[in-house]
C-alpha cells in the first residue's frame, strides 16, 4: 500500500540523519505539520546525492495517486544505479576494526 512508501521514505530518511523526523515535536502537531503539507525533509539536503533527494519525494509524496508504488520505486536511479552489495565488505570491515580498536 502507499502508505508503506510513506513510511519507507520516513525510515530513509531516519537512516540518513540518525532520527526520525519530527523527533522533538507530538504526534499531535506532527500531525498537523503533515496534513498542512509539511512533507518531513533532509535537514542538510545538499550533503546528499540528488537520486537520494528525488528518491525520498517520491516517497514522501503527500499526494497519494502521485506517491510512486514499490515497482516505480524500483526503476529510480538511485536503486538502479546501486553499486553491487559485495562493495559493502570492505567498507564492513573497516568498521569492524574500527570497533574492536576502540574497545
Amino acid at each position: 500500500p502507499k502508505v508503506d512508501i510513506w513510511s519507507f521514505g520516513i525510515v530513509g530518511i531516519e537512516m540518513v540523519e540518525g532520527a526520525p523526523p519530527y523527533v522533538m515535536k507530538t504526534s499531535a502537531t506532527v500531525r498537523q505539520l503533515i496534513s498542512s503539507g509539511g512533507t518531513p525533509k533532509l535537514q542538510n539536503p545538499r550533503q546528499q546525492s540528488a537520486w537520494l533527494r528525488d528518491f525520498l519525494h517520491c516517497c514522501l509524496e503527500t499526494d497519494e495517486d502521485r506517491r510512486w508504488s514499490a515497482q516505480e520505486l524500483l526503476q529510480h536511479p538511485f536503486v538502479t544505479s546501486a553499486k553491487p552489495t559485495s562493495s559493502l565488505m570492505p567498507l564492513i570491515m573497516a568498521a569492524q576494526q574500527f570497533m574492536a580498536d576502540r574497545r
